[in-house]
This record gives structure tokens, sequence and C-alpha cells, in this order.
């Protein structure tokens, strides 16, 4: 079974009626990291037909494949930053600061590429081994499931990530069967996906009127020095300590 239909069928047993999920597998499509995030606000705000999505992929930094931000045709003023180091980008929340989250010097003598998205949450570097995962779903098509961080988070954790999770263990597990092979449980642990207490993945969540959104970027594979345009936050869990 794909992992697509791994979390469609989660998606559609954890709601007390059958949930129709368009899927959207973005894997392969040469989007970058601001067309991805385009293309979910766009869907959460714009959709005409208020449909539930599934998506998942993984994206380029920096080089966009359809939106320019140049526009000299148009004659605006927007000037292209100067990136030297395209391998990765960090994505802030919203109501991020920048001095509070990021090592300011670091960030501009490697000319990295530095975006706000629309949702709230913690501050991430992402690259071409981040897989993204996003659920839009409308709240009449999950009454049970209230419009708030944290009951997203637990309905996530629970109805999606939980089994799926589950079901890859087994998979790995069926063929290893010559190796004693242990993967640690996942959770949900304060606002954090964990393997044990190791956090692999950073979420965020957009909240409307008539439905929300709560996007994941999981690090199946990151570059330690990526890691360094990053501070500690002044507020995170007691367990990560100075993780």
């Amino acid at each position: 079974m794909t992992v697509s239909k791994v979390i469609a069928r989660a998606l559609s047993s954890a709601s007390q009626s059958k949930v129709k999920l368009s899927w959207l597998d973005l894997r392969g499509s040469g989007l970058s990291v601001l067309e991805r995030l385009t293309l979910e606000e766009a869907l959460l705000r714009h959709d005409p037909l208020k449909r539930c999505w599934g998506i998942i992929g993984s994206h380029d930094p920096y080089h966009n494949k359809i939106i320019s931000l140049h526009g000299g045709t148009h004659g605006d003023d927007y000037v292209s930053p100067l990136v030297h180091n395209t391998n990765c980008a960090v994505v802030m929340g919203i109501g991020g600061h920048p001095k509070k989250l990021l090592d300011i010097d670091t960030t501009k003598s490697d000319g990295v590429l530095v975006l706000k998205r629309f949702s709230g949450g913690g501050t991430v570097v992402v690259d071409h081994s981040s897989l993204w995962t996003t659920f839009i779903c409308r709240t009449d098509a999950l009454p049970h499931v209230k419009p708030y961080p944290r009951d997203i988070m637990k309905w996530s954790a629970d109805a999606v990530f939980e089994p799926t999770f589950q079901l890859l263990n087994e998979e790995i597990k069926s063929q290893n069967q010559d190796v004693n092979v242990e993967t640690p449980d996942f959770a949900l642990k304060d606002n954090d996906y964990v393997f044990g207490d190791m956090k692999f993945g950073g979420n965020a969540q957009a909240i409307i009127g008539d439905g929300w959104l709560h996007h994941t970027s999981f690090l199946w594979d990151y570059v330690d020095g990526h890691m360094d345009y990053l501070l500690l936050p002044e507020k995170r869990p007691e367990y990560r300590g100075q993780r």
C-alpha cells in the first residue's frame, strides 16, 4: 500500500462521516519552497469547491519553476535577494522575529533565502531532503476536530501519523526479518512529533473562518551547518533541553 493511500485511509477513518480527500502528490513536480507555500494558501483560502486536501512533496529551496519575482515587464521595484547558499531556505512563522530566531550575521554572510509563511509556528530550515505534508480541512467536514492548534495536532497524530508510522514500521520489520530492527515509536510530545525524545518534524497551522491547514516538514536528513542559521528559541519544551 502506498503512503498516499495509508494517509487517505487514516483521514477517512478518523472522521465521524467519510471525508472526501483530494490528494496532491508534488514529489518530482519541480516546485520551489515558495511555490509550495503559495499553492497551499491559495487552496486554503480560494478553492471554489472548498475541498479537503492532502498534499505531499519535496521542494527546491530556492529556484522557482513558475513564479517570477522580477516582474521586469511590469515595471515594479522588486529586487531579487543576493543568495549564495541555494541548498537550503529558512522559513519563519508569520509572527517570527528574525533577531530572536536567526543568527543574522551568518545568515547574511552565507546569503541564505529567508521567507515568512502565512501560518504560525516556529522557524525551520528546509532543503531537498525535507518531506512536506499538508492537510487542508473544512470545519464542517471534520466537526469533531475543534479549529485550534492543539486539537488539530492531536487529530493529526492520532488519526494520521501514528497509524502511518506503525504501518511503515511493520514494513521495515517485514523486509528485515533476519535482523533485529528496533524502531522508536512515534508520539506527540508537547507540540512536537517525536521518535523517543528526538523531534523530527516542524509543524504549523493556519486557521480561517471555515477551515484550517496543518503542515509539517519532516527531516529525513539534514546538514549540520545549516542548523547554525537558527538560534535556540526563548520558549521550548523542557524535554528538548538545549536542542
